[in-house]
């Protein structure tokens, strides 16, 4: 057998190792290929995990401080409240003194009243008395000449004689009025010096006691607002409710609607906390249902801290008016008097509404509301919790005149209004 050609052989040799190694390449680059998606998929995943931890680390930043604010919320609410009882025996001071100087002023002006109306009895009187001074003068220095100036019968005379007795008599009285109503004026006149003194002095103490009383109940005030900024409620959403009213009987029931639908937020909430086994959580729902369950406040009580204002009654509870039965009390207080609150419970409503200028309304507990209208500042917010004879508010300055402001107070148990007169 003759052997093959070498040129054959070396012909099949060069293209056999060209392609061996173009496949060798192909898998050295697949193979780098792979071990590159492996790598990506790895720098993926740990990217995904550092990610979840980052989520999971910033759940729990926020959750910590949901908690924080919470805790600080309730710290504001408690302090609040706090410094709302604090101000109760310095109000009940303040109130007494706003009473004392109301009664001072009208005192006053009595006796001025008093004044002006002798002063004028004084006038006619001695006008009338005047044109009989000279006759006067000249009997009692010169009787006999007097009465026998003019020549006349005996008769006459006995007559003229008597007439001037009489007529001398009657000067006498008008004179010793006079002189009665002078010591009079004089005594007013010192009366009026000791009263305005006295108004002087009770004015300087009650300027002394407002400003204190400003301030603490201002101190509760901030501390409520830091409360409300560090955790939004429902008490937002209840102040937001009565600004939508109508009227101060759709306030309430609006009210009490949207503290229902509270709950029952809460009571869901705290079910789906349990199933979540977020405990935590289920136990701060629940302990806010308990809140709103167990009310604002105790309720009524008759044990009184007296009117929530200085001044007088100016219209009872009942009395007739053009608008029906009086369904509330107004008061005409002095200018720029302290009001207080008529109960113990929570404030559910406090700014401008309608017609009825600067308002609130209290939750005393148990469905008891107390509506306070006609304030000039309102010193309380929304959630804060007040004390019975706590500051709440301030009326409008006054100097006298038919604009008096007036304080509208109302009871209200439910939908229904209710005499608050047995707890004022």
């Amino acid at each position: 057998m003759l052997a093959a050609p070498a040129w054959a052989a070396a012909g099949h040799a060069p293209h056999a190792t060209t392609a061996h190694a173009a496949h060798a390449g192909t898998h050295a680059a697949s193979e780098q290929q792979i071990r590159q998606q492996i790598e990506a998929a790895r720098t993926a995943r740990a990217d995904l995990l550092a990610r979840q931890q980052q989520q999971a680390r910033d759940l729990e930043d926020r959750r910590k401080a949901q908690q924080a604010a919470r805790e600080q919320a309730d710290a504001d609410a408690r302090k609040a409240a706090s410094l709302s009882a604090a101000t109760v025996d310095a109000t009940a001071r303040l109130q007494h003194t706003e009473q004392q100087a109301a009664d001072l002023d009208s005192r006053i002006a009595d006796l001025h009243t008093e004044q002006a109306a002798l002063q004028q009895q004084l006038a006619r009187e001695t006008a009338r008395l005047s044109p009989l001074l000279p006759l006067a003068e000249r009997l009692s220095l010169y009787p006999a000449d007097t009465l026998l100036a003019v020549p006349l019968p005996a008769d006459r005379a006995v007559t003229g004689l008597l007439v001037v007795h009489g007529m001398m008599a009657d000067i006498a009285r008008q004179a010793r009025a006079i002189h009665d109503r002078r010591a009079r004026l004089a005594q007013l006149d010192t009366e009026l010096a000791r009263q305005q003194q006295q108004m002087h002095q009770v004015v300087s103490e009650r300027e002394s006691q407002r400003e204190s009383v400003n301030r603490a109940a201002h101190a509760a005030l901030e501390a409520q607002q830091r409360s409300n900024a560090a955790a939004q409620s429902a008490t937002q959403a209840v102040a937001d409710a009565a600004r939508r009213a109508s009227s101060v009987q759709d306030a309430i029931a609006r009210i009490e609607a949207t503290e229902e639908q509270a709950e029952k937020n809460l009571e869901q909430a705290a079910r789906a906390a349990e199933r979540a086994h977020d405990m935590q959580a289920a136990t701060a729902a629940r302990r806010k249902v308990q809140e709103m369950e167990t009310g604002a406040g105790p309720g009524m009580t008759t044990a009184s801290a007296g009117a929530p204002v200085a001044g007088s009654v100016l219209t009872a509870w009942g009395k007739t008016t053009e608008s029906g039965p009086a369904t509330g009390v107004t008061y005409a207080p002095p200018s720029r008097a302290t009001v207080r609150a008529p109960c113990t419970g929570r404030v559910d409503f406090a700014g401008a509404f309608r017609t009825y200028g600067q308002m609130m309304i209290i939750d005393c507990g148990k469905h008891y509301r107390f509506v306070l209208a006609g304030l000039g500042e309102i010193a309380v917010a929304a959630g804060q919790q007040v004390s019975h004879g706590a500051a709440v508010g301030q009326m409008p300055p006054w100097g006298g005149g038919d604009s008096r402001p007036t304080l509208f107070v109302q009871l209200r148990h439910g939908g229904a209004t209710v005499n608050p007169a047995p707890y004022l």
